[in-house]
């Protein structure tokens, strides 16, 4: 079959030539059925199953871990850093491949727990080494930085607005960490409180917080970044 107007070869279920557009049959004549000259949805898209991945993934994971656990009885000598590797997995796996179990995760919940898989791991790696750092510095420094970041999140997930004011009093918070980071270090380690260098990254981040928090105030200069800056 071929189309009157431009003589294009047209296949017999054509409705209109897809050259010139010219209408194949007249309204008026009935058209006899014809089978397509290709396969229809032989395009099909086929899907993978996210939940077979996951278990792929944690079959994974699962087996590296029994790797690391008969390389742990078969050779004594290696059970210090063969638990270290073993503790890295699991806490790889909780960090990030354990929320997408959920369809939608809730940080509020998958933060504070992703902070006590690390003390739990710093914790072990603590009592291996008989170090006696945990309570007088790595708890401290990650609770207190656990809190912070719990609240930048609680208050972004459930209020949806002040962004500028929340990033702002975290950023102020951080800076405040820094000094709890350097006493905490001194205290624990080198027997020395003195603060040397923790001034610069509190007066950096005081700086840019009230920076953001001033933005947040100030509706005219606030829309002036928008239109500037796309800010």
């Amino acid at each position: 079959m071929y189309c009157v107007k431009c003589g294009v070869e047209l296949a017999d279920t054509e409705n209109v030539c897809p050259l010139c557009g010219t209408r194949v049959y007249h309204p008026d004549i009935a058209r006899r059925p014809a089978e397509p000259n290709y396969p229809q949805g032989s395009d099909t898209e086929v899907k993978v199953s996210f939940r077979g991945v996951m278990f792929a993934i944690t079959f994974a994971f699962a087996a590296v871990i029994a790797q690391l656990i008969i390389c742990w009885i078969s050779i004594p000598a290696a059970g210090e850093w063969v638990g270290y590797a073993i503790g890295g997995v699991a806490l790889l796996y909780i960090l990030v491949f354990l929320p997408l179990w959920f369809k939608k995760p809730n940080p509020v919940i998958f933060v504070p727990c992703d902070y006590a898989a690390v003390l739990l791991y710093l914790l072990y790696i603590d009592l291996t080494v008989k170090g006696g750092w945990f309570l007088s510095f790595a708890f401290p420094i990650v609770g207190a930085n656990a809190l912070i970041v719990t609240a930048i999140v609680v208050l972004c997930y459930y209020l949806r607005r002040g962004y500028l004011y929340i990033f702002g009093g975290a950023l102020i918070a951080h800076g405040a960490w820094m000094v709890l980071l350097e006493f905490l270090i001194g205290y624990t380690f080198l027997k020395d409180t003195t603060l040397r260098w923790s001034y610069f990254p509190l007066v950096g981040c005081f700086m840019a917080g009230m920076a953001l928090i001033i933005i947040a105030i100030s509706k005219p200069l606030k829309e002036t970044l928008k239109k500037k800056l796309f800010f």
